[in-house]
């Protein structure tokens, strides 16, 4: 009887083991994946981040450039507006220097 009962203590003793490494293999696969998981989801919100950041840099590449054209046209305008002025005073001499 002594001999069943060591040998019943022995293989409970090794279910327990085998339970326990079985507990922390499954404990460890759900910590992998829940990791794993987490730096999905933060590597989907850097790339979100990174795409908001490029378009907001494309947006400030696109102002700049219409801000460049306004400031060409504006100096056309002016331009145009000078040689207008110009003209007009060169009329004036002229009118002036031949006296009507």
């Amino acid at each position: 009887m002594l001999a069943a009962s060591s040998k019943l203590n022995s293989q409970m003793e090794a279910f327990n083991e085998n339970k326990t490494g079985i507990m922390c293999v499954t404990l460890s696969v759900c910590v992998i994946g829940l990791t794993t998981a987490a730096w999905a989801v933060d590597m989907d919100t850097m790339k979100k981040k990174a795409e908001t950041v490029k378009g907001q840099a494309a947006a400030v590449k696109k102002e700049g450039g219409e801000t460049s054209q306004s400031a060409k046209d504006m100096k056309a305008q002016d331009a145009m507006k000078n040689a207008g002025e110009t003209k007009t005073e060169g009329m004036k001499l002229k009118d002036a220097a031949m006296g009507k």
